[in-house]
């Protein structure tokens, strides 16, 4: 894992902003050489009359991205990184290229590439970058390829193997399906032989939801490209998963009255009884509904909406809609007499 722990330096160093101060993201390289030759690395070449068909030079594509970094901040160049790495090193560069993405966007989201149109403020480069994480022709058909286990002795697993034996695609006609007992099974044997791999899926799915939650309230919900292909395909790579030993679920014979996780004595696990008293033990009840929903119907959307529901439980009506629909804000405070300007988000809940 050390070649791991190198992407993670590097990273960290393209999370930092570039030394001027005008411009922390450096300069829009959009119509640069090296900009437009990672484009045309990264889309091969088709066949013609001339020649076959030419596939990625995802290796190319890694190098100019990585060159790229030390003069830009770009959300283009990191959805490339992340292509080629897939491509490259396997699925381990999921949650890598997620954070990557993800950290962008929390901390460089002003200025970071492409930027908003300069007249009126429109999005829609950046949307439409964005969108290629959950594109067939973009992140998803890379995640198909991509190698989750690759052993001599456990055999290999890739993310396409995985979308079909959970119901998330169709096998296609003559294409061998292979079951999800027998998926987990080899992940199980797989995990015997590379622990961090527990690390690894749950960490992408982390950064996955992070990433949504992120871009839902820079963009708003109606504005950000739907990810659920994305989670689902992580949740179910991590759903093959053996259950891992829950230290909660241990009984201290000795101590007898200790209360495990879910507040049961002497670690028993309980289920929701009697109704919500209080808006903590909503919240409480909705981190229940998805954790059940992840561990029993990973490919079930519901938690990402659940978890969004749980941010915004603490907000009054005005601001609602001030996080879901701002451009709507000031007609509704002009009818209700506020002024928007005046309008703040709550501090948590």
């Amino acid at each position: 894992m050390s070649e791991l722990d190198a992407l993670e330096r590097k990273i960290a160093s393209w999370l930092q902003p570039l030394p001027d101060d005008a411009a922390p993201c450096g300069p829009d390289l959009e119509y640069d050489n090296e900009f437009l030759a990672i484009t045309q690395a990264a889309a091969g070449k088709p066949e013609s009359q001339f020649g076959a068909a030419e596939p990625p030079d995802w290796r190319a594509v890694s190098e100019q991205a990585e060159s790229l970094f030390e003069r830009t901040r770009d959300l283009r160049i990191a959805i490339l990184w992340l292509r080629a790495g897939l491509h490259l090193e396997g699925y381990a560069l999921l949650p890598l290229g997620l954070r990557l993405l993800g950290g962008l966007v929390e901390s460089q989201w002003d200025h970071v590439h492409p930027l908003p149109d300069p007249d009126d403020g429109d999005p829609y480069a950046r949307v439409n970058a964005l969108t290629l994480l959950r594109e067939p022709e973009g992140l998803i058909g890379d995640l198909r390829e991509a190698r989750i286990v690759d052993d001599r002795a456990v055999g290999e697993l890739t993310g396409r193997a995985v979308e079909v034996a959970l119901g998330l695609s169709p096998a296609r006609e003559g294409e061998a399906a292979t079951s999800k007992e027998q998926l987990s099974q080899m992940m199980a044997a797989a995990l015997a032989k590379m622990p961090w791999l527990r690390a690894t899926c749950a960490d992408a799915v982390a950064q996955t939801k992070q990433l949504i939650a992120s871009l839902n309230d820079k963009l708003g919900i109606g504005t950000a490209p739907d990810l659920r292909p994305l989670y689902a395909l992580a949740n179910g790579v991590a759903s093959l998963l053996p259950p891992e030993a829950a230290a909660d679920e241990a009984v201290d014979d000795e101590g007898g009255g200790e209360v495990g996780a879910a507040g049961a004595p002497g670690g028993a696990r309980r289920g929701l009884s009697g109704a919500v008293n209080s808006r903590e033990e909503a919240v409480r009840a909705i981190d229940l509904v998805c954790e059940y929903l992840e561990r029993a119907e990973p490919t079930n959307p519901a938690p990402l909406f659940l978890r969004r529901a749980r941010q915004l439980i603490n907000h009054n009506f005005l601001q609602l809609m001030k996080v879901l629909a701002p451009d709507a804000l000031a007609e509704v405070a002009r009818i209700v007499g506020v002024d928007p300007d005046g309008v703040e988000e709550p501090g948590g809940s």
